[in-house]
């Protein structure tokens, strides 16, 4: 029988970025790899509303795909904290034996211990090793008994490949989320090397791993066939802590091949709300929540008065724009966290003016909707990093506009040779100077769209060289 491609994973259904992430892979392995059998795993288990989604929306990308239920969070016991990636998973019953093995040989204090770092050095080397050598083929033998269609899929893979994303750190800002996201998420690439099925980690961006997780990825990375990082700040970092690796280059995120659109549900909202093409400017923020979240490290971080400032110079812009071209704004979002924070912190500090000039979008979108409406906007604004991918990868211009705590990957729009097009949001005339691009983009916007053409030509080159190296396991 011929082996499949196994991916990891199709990530959540709040954000449309890591929902284009999985439609541009689909549809870089349909162009690239015709008639693969590929089998990709959810994020979340069967029972999320993304499994659901996910097994809807992901066929017209690639026939050859199948979206499979993820398994690993119904195995694994998870930390001792409050918040989790779904409410099923905050009330999951542990199946099978292997975290009660794990629990047994060790004890649950120490492996607290070791998941905070306070366990001496040699203990938590020896943890390290069970949970590369023996915890895997545990958790594949409860595979075999509670979740027999995913045994199966591993064992029958040519190759795994783990996503793009930013879903190995340990520790960034202060989370430290061992056995309620890391290891249920770095699982199936434990489990990949226990079994000795060639893997690879595709486009990665590593904000921080800390001990005593890098004592398992030491290991992890160096039996890779490949670890690929989506920028090069996360590169050299990974140089800085001296791993080693068979491969480590730079790759783009497979957003950028997303090609989706919904072009119905565009011009019913270009009718409702008077928007034109190439008369509107697209704005997208990130607003960090007042405490850390699941999916939000950033929360807790950013002070009330640097968020008055990021969104003072987002002001700045949207008002002059409006005056200076007599074009309309859209506020729009890339998760749903920004639905009613961006309207209490922008929209609602608007003058008068700009307002009636400013169209806020108040419902959450579909990755297809939102890229249809991106192809049309005289330019995008945005602090998230998936719709400034998403617009690259259609030639729509753009202004990314983060700030640190977004992360590394950031650094993506200097790699793709498009640095002119980066403002850090805590500069204090931030909003000046996007004002000043955004005038220039408007001047140079036939030029701008053709440098992001040929841009994205040399970043498939790349994605087609990795994709050359994972089929060639699966002949």
């Amino acid at each position: 029988m011929k082996k499949h491609l196994l991916v990891t994973y199709a990530w959540s259904i709040n954000n449309i970025g890591d929902m284009g992430i999985q439609g541009g892979l689909f549809t870089l392995l349909r162009k690239q790899a015709p008639g693969l059998q590929v089998k990709l795993i959810n994020y979340l288990p069967e029972r999320d509303p993304a499994y659901a989604y996910y097994k809807q929306a992901l066929p017209p990308y690639n026939p050859d795909g199948e979206v499979l239920p993820m398994p690993f969070f119904d195995l694994i016991g998870g930390d001792p904290l409050p918040d989790a990636a779904s409410e099923d998973i905050r009330n999951a019953q542990v199946k099978g034996n292997a975290w009660r093995n794990l629990c047994a040989r060790y004890g649950k204090i120490k492996l607290e211990q070791f998941r905070t770092g306070v366990l001496p050095s040699f203990e938590a080397e020896k943890i390290a090793r069970d949970l590369l050598d023996r915890f895997p083929l545990e958790i594949m033998e409860d595979l075999k008994v509670h979740f027999p269609e995913l045994a199966a899929a591993f064992a029958d893979a040519g190759f795994v490949y783990y996503n793009s994303g930013t879903t190995l750190n340990f520790g960034r800002l202060g989370v430290r989320r061992l056995f309620g996201y890391t290891l249920p998420l770095a699982m199936s690439l434990l489990l990949a090397r226990a079994l000795h099925i060639p893997y690879g980690i595709g486009s990665q961006s590593f904000d921080l791993i800390e001990w005593p997780v890098e004592l398992i990825y030491d290991r992890l990375f160096r039996d890779a066939e490949f670890v690929y990082c989506r920028d090069t700040d996360s590169l050299n970092y990974l140089q800085q802590k001296k791993f080693t690796f068979k491969a480590l280059d730079f790759r783009p995120d497979t957003t950028v091949y997303f090609e989706g659109g919904d072009e119905p549900w565009k011009e019913a909202f270009f009718r409702k709300n008077g928007l034109e093409k190439e008369k509107f400017m697209t704005v997208v923020l990130r607003i960090s929540a007042p405490k850390p979240k699941y999916h939000d490290p950033t929360g807790g971080t950013v002070t009330q008065e640097r968020c008055r400032h990021q969104m003072a110079q987002m002001k700045h812009l949207i008002e002059n724009y409006i005056a200076r071209t007599g074009q309309k704004v859209l506020i729009a979002h890339e998760t749903r966290d920004t639905l009613t924070d961006a309207k209490v912190h922008l929209y609602d500090i608007l003058t008068p003016e700009a307002q009636k000039n400013t169209v806020y979008l108040e419902e959450f979108w579909t990755p297809e909707q939102a890229l249809s409406v991106y192809r049309e906007s005289s330019l995008l604004v945005s602090v998230e990093m998936h719709s400034i991918i998403l617009a690259v990868g259609n030639a729509v211009p753009f202004i990314h506009a983060p700030y640190a705590e977004c992360g590394r990957k950031r650094q993506m729009v200097r790699d793709m040779g498009l640095g002119e097009y980066l403002v850090d949001l805590d500069d204090a005339e931030a909003g000046e100077k996007m004002l000043d691009t955004a005038l220039k983009i408007l001047r140079e916007r036939p030029a701008l769209c053709e440098k992001l053409r040929e841009t994205r030509n040399k970043l498939a080159a790349l994605s087609a060289k990795s994709m050359a190296e994972v089929t060639a396991f699966l002949k």
